[in-house]
C-alpha cells in the first residue's frame, strides 16, 4: 500500500487488489440474499416497514418469532461428544476428554450453540470459526454473524475445505488495539498510523462504528448480549479489518498452499502468512452447515424463507382489519348541505339529547358512511398460519396449542411423531457439522497444544479437584475420534429399540432373560444414574426371589409377573411403553 500525497488516497499493492476482486465476487454473491436475510431478521423482531397502498398500521404477527422458537426447542441439544484414543489408552482419553470440556466451558458452547442454530432457520446457513488463542495456547470457537463471512462462488457446498478462499470481513478493532497486536508487521502499523490521521480514515471510523453498532443489534436479537463483546469507549478509532484465506501458488513446492492475508479498510497489509505456519494445520479452521443443503448453492433457503411472505401476508390482512374496525368505531357520517343546518358533534352520553337537521326525515339530510366488514380476514388467517406449520413441522401441538380437529389420542400421537421425525432431520445435519468442527478442533490442538494444561472438575459432592498436566500425558500418536452422541436420535433410536422387544416379549412370554434387557432399554430413556438402575434391578431380584419362594405360577399364566408388572402383563407393558415414547417424542 502506497499513500499518494498529491492525489490524497491510498493505492493498494498487487497482491491486495487480487484479494479485493475476490472480496468483491464473493460479497456479489451473497448479496442475492440480503433483502430476504433482511425481512426475515425484521419480522423476527416484530419490526414492520408501512406504506400508504397495503399496510398503513405498523403490526405484526408474531408466526416467524414462534415458528423459529418452536423449531429451535425441539432441533435438539447441543450433542454431547465422547472421545476414543485409538490405540485404546485409557488414560490420554480421559484427559483428552477434560481438554474438550473445558474448551466447551470457556467458549460458552450452550450459548453459541443457540446462535448457531438461530443462524441457520433465519438465513439459511450458519459458519463456525476456530481460532488459536496466542495468549494462553487454547482454542477460541466462535459462531460468525452471516453477514460477516463470504466464500468463493466456486466451492461445494458439501465439501468447505474445496473453497480458494473464505473471506471473514467486518471485524472490527480500535487502532490502539491493532497497534498492540505483535502478529501485526511494523510496516503495516506505520501505514495504519498515517491512515487513521488522514481525511479518508476519520470519515471511515465514522462509518465503521455505525456498521459496528448494527452488528451488535442483530447479535441482541439472536440472544447474544453486548457485554458479551469487547466495547469500544468514546474516541477510540474503529477499524475494519479482514482475515483473508486464500490458496496461492508456490513456485517452489510447486503447489498451492494455503495463506492468511490481514488487511485493514481494504488497502492496508498487516499480515501475510502460511495457514500451517500460523496454526500447524492445512484446512479452513471453519465449519459450515444447513438444514437444507444443495447440490450447487452454498446459501441454500431457510426455514424462515417459507414463513416470510405468509407472515407479510397476515400482516396486511391484520392491519386492514384493524383499521377497518377503527374507521367503524368513527361512526362517520354524511351530510346533505343545508342553509338551515350546520352539522356539528356532541359529546355522546346517557339519556343526552342530539338536535336533529330540519327537515321531515332525518335519513334524507344524514346517513351513516357505510365500512363494509372484513369478517373472514381471522378465519383466513387461520388458514394460512396453518399451511406455514405443515410446511414447517412447527405445528400447533409442537407450540402447546390445540390443534383443531384432531379428536383422538392416537391421532395426536401421530401427529407429534411425524413432526419430530421432521425435526430430528434437521438435527442430523447438525450432528455432522459438530463432528467436523471436533475434528478440525483435536488436529490443530494437537499442532498447537501448550506444554502445561491445569485442567479442573467437581466432584458429585461438590468438591473442586485441579491437576496440571504436561503434554506428554494426553498426546497421542495415533489420534483421536470424536463420537457425536445427538439427544434427540438416541431417544428415537431407543424408543423403536423398545417397540420391537416388545414384539418378540410377545413372542416369547416366558423368556426371563429377554425381559430383563427390554427392562434395561427402558430404565435408559428416563436418564437414571448408574447407582438408580442397581437400586432398580436389586429391587427386581427381590421381587423375583419371593415370587419364587411363594410358588406363584406366572410363567404358567404365560405372562411376564416380576418387577411390579404383575397384574398387568403386556398389555400394561406396552402401556407404560407408550407413555414413554410420547415423553421421548415431545
Amino acid at each position: 500500500m502506497a499513500y499518494n500525497i498529491l492525489e490524497g488516497n491510498f493505492t493498494r499493492s498487487p497482491l491486495l487488489e487480487r484479494l479485493f476482486h475476490e472480496k468483491e465476487s464473493a460479497n456479489e454473491l451473497q448479496k442475492r440474499k440480503h433483502e430476504d436475510w433482511t425481512e426475515n431478521y425484521e419480522l423476527y423482531r416484530n419490526k414492520v416497514k408501512t406504506n400508504r397502498l397495503t399496510q398503513r398500521q405498523a403490526v405484526n404477527i408474531p408466526l416467524m418469532k414462534e415458528t423459529v422458537k418452536t423449531l429451535l426447542s425441539k432441533i435438539d441439544e447441543k450433542p454431547e461428544i465422547e472421545w476414543k484414543e485409538n490405540a485404546g489408552e485409557l488414560q490420554k482419553q480421559l484427559i483428552f476428554q477434560e481438554i474438550w470440556n473445558e474448551t466447551e466451558n470457556r467458549n460458552n458452547i450452550e450459548l453459541l450453540d443457540i446462535l448457531d442454530k438461530k443462524n441457520v432457520l433465519l438465513y439459511g446457513l450458519s459458519c463456525k470459526k476456530l481460532n488459536l488463542n496466542t495468549k494462553d495456547g487454547w482454542i477460541d470457537i466462535s459462531v460468525l454473524d452471516p453477514y460477516d463471512i463470504v466464500f468463493d462462488p466456486l466451492t461445494n457446498p458439501w465439501a468447505l475445505d474445496s473453497s480458494r478462499f473464505i473471506i471473514h470481513q467486518n471485524i472490527f478493532r480500535s487502532v490502539r488495539e491493532i497497534l498492540a497486536d505483535d502478529r501485526y508487521s511494523s510496516e503495516g502499523k506505520e501505514e495504519l498510523k498515517v491512515w487513521a490521521d488522514s481525511e479518508p480514515g476519520i470519515t471511515q471510523s465514522t462509518q465503521n462504528k455505525e456498521l459496528w453498532e448494527k452488528k451488535m443489534e442483530r447479535l441482541r436479537s439472536m440472544g447474544i448480549n453486548h457485554q458479551d463483546f469487547d466495547l469500544f469507549a468514546g474516541g477510540d478509532r474503529l477499524v475494519n479489518l479482514t482475515e483473508h484465506y486464500t490458496t496461492v501458488w508456490n513456485k517452489k513446492n510447486k503447489d498451492w498452499e494455503k495463506r492468511v492475508v490481514v488487511y485493514a479498510e481494504d488497502t492496508i497489509e498487516l499480515l501475510d502468512e502460511t495457514l500451517e505456519n500460523l496454526i500447524g494445520v492445512d484446512f479452513w479452521p471453519f465449519v459450515a452447515w444447513s438444514e437444507d443443503p444443495e447440490i450447487n448453492e452454498i446459501y441454500p433457503d431457510s426455514i424462515a424463507d417459507l414463513v416470510r411472505t405468509p407472515n407479510k401476508v397476515l400482516n396486511v390482512w391484520f392491519s386492514q382489519l384493524l383499521e377497518n374496525r377503527t374507521l367503524k368505531n368513527f361512526q362517520m357520517h354524511w351530510f346533505l348541505p343545508s342553509s338551515n343546518y350546520t352539522p356539528q358533534t356532541y359529546t355522546p352520553g346517557p339519556g343526552a339529547m342530539l338536535p336533529s337537521p330540519p327537515g321531515d326525515d332525518i335519513n334524507k339530510v344524514i346517513k351513516p358512511v357505510e365500512v363494509s366488514g372484513l369478517e373472514d380476514t381471522l378465519q383466513a388467517i387461520q388458514t394460512v398460519t396453518q399451511i406455514v406449520e405443515r410446511g414447517t413441522a412447527a405445528t400447533a401441538i409442537q407450540k402447546g396449542e390445540h390443534e383443531k380437529g384432531v379428536q383422538t389420542l392416537g391421532e395426536v400421537q401421530i401427529l407429534v411423531g411425524k413432526a419430530q421425525e421432521r425435526t430430528v432431520g434437521i438435527a442430523k445435519f447438525y450432528r455432522i457439522a459438530w463432528k467436523e468442527l471436533a475434528l478440525k478442533w483435536s488436529k490443530i490442538l494437537e499442532q498447537n497444544a501448550p506444554k502445561l494444561v491445569k485442567l479442573s472438575k467437581i466432584s458429585k459432592s461438590g468438591k473442586l479437584y485441579s491437576r496440571t498436566f504436561l503434554r506428554k500425558d494426553w498426546k497421542s500418536e495415533d489420534g483421536y475420534t470424536p463420537i457425536v452422541r445427538s439427544s434427540s436420535e438416541q431417544e428415537v433410536e431407543n424408543t423403536k429399540g423398545i417397540q420391537k422387544f416388545l414384539f418378540i416379549l410377545s413372542q416369547f412370554p416366558n423368556n426371563f432373560s429377554l425381559r430383563k434387557i427390554a427392562q434395561k432399554r427402558m430404565l435408559e430413556i428416563v436418564d437414571l444414574s448408574p447407582e438408580e438402575i442397581k437400586q432398580i434391578e436389586e429391587e427386581e431380584e427381590r421381587l423375583k426371589g419371593q415370587i419364587q419362594a411363594q410358588g406363584l405360577q406366572g410363567a404358567q399364566q404365560g405372562l411376564p409377573q416380576a418387577g411390579g408388572m404383575q397384574q398387568g402383563g403386556m398389555g400394561e407393558i406396552q402401556q407404560r411403553i407408550g407413555e414413554l415414547t410420547n415423553l421421548a417424542v415431545a
